[in-house]
């Protein structure tokens, strides 16, 4: 096993996909855990927006494994751990995203779009960046489609 600390930018650049292997459980994050996250995630903007240098900050671990590698390059990972932090990453960014849009920043909609949720030039399950378990897959896909039939069931 090797262990190195990256960044989320680091994480999504490029084209990959990250796959939430069927023995995960589905997306279960309820209030405590997602505002923990938020907490977090404000104190790096704080920070930005002072104008203070970045500091290291920890926003969880994720492991994952080598999958195979597509015929056409695209790395694959398998979410081995950290699958309810990375999607809840995926969907704030979707939420970001369409604010965006609702504003008139079309550029800056389409880089979020383009550059974390998804392959641009990939179809089918390769177009998404992650591909959560089956059980959550319609309605994570239909959030980074900004479909109205995005949600479901579940969380």
């Amino acid at each position: 096993m090797h262990a190195q600390e990256t960044t989320f930018n680091e994480l999504v650049q490029g084209e990959k996909q990250y796959q939430v292997p069927l023995y995960q459980r589905t997306y279960s994050w309820q209030r405590d855990e997602l505002r923990q996250l938020w907490d977090d995630v404000q104190e790096l903007v704080e920070e930005y927006l002072e104008g203070r240098p970045p500091a290291a900050h920890f926003l969880g671990s994720v492991v994952l494994a080598p999958g195979r590698i597509t015929a056409g390059g695209m790395q694959r990972w398998l979410v081995v751990d950290g699958q309810q932090r990375l999607t809840t990453l995926m969907l704030a960014f979707t939420a970001l995203r369409d604010r965006h849009r609702e504003r008139g920043a079309e550029q800056k909609a389409e880089r979020i779009h383009d550059l974390v949720l998804v392959n641009k030039y990939r179809s089918g399950d390769d177009h998404y960046r992650l591909l959560p378990t089956q059980a959550d897959r319609d309605s994570f896909t239909a959030c980074v489609e900004s479909s109205p039939r995005a949600g479901g069931p579940g969380n």
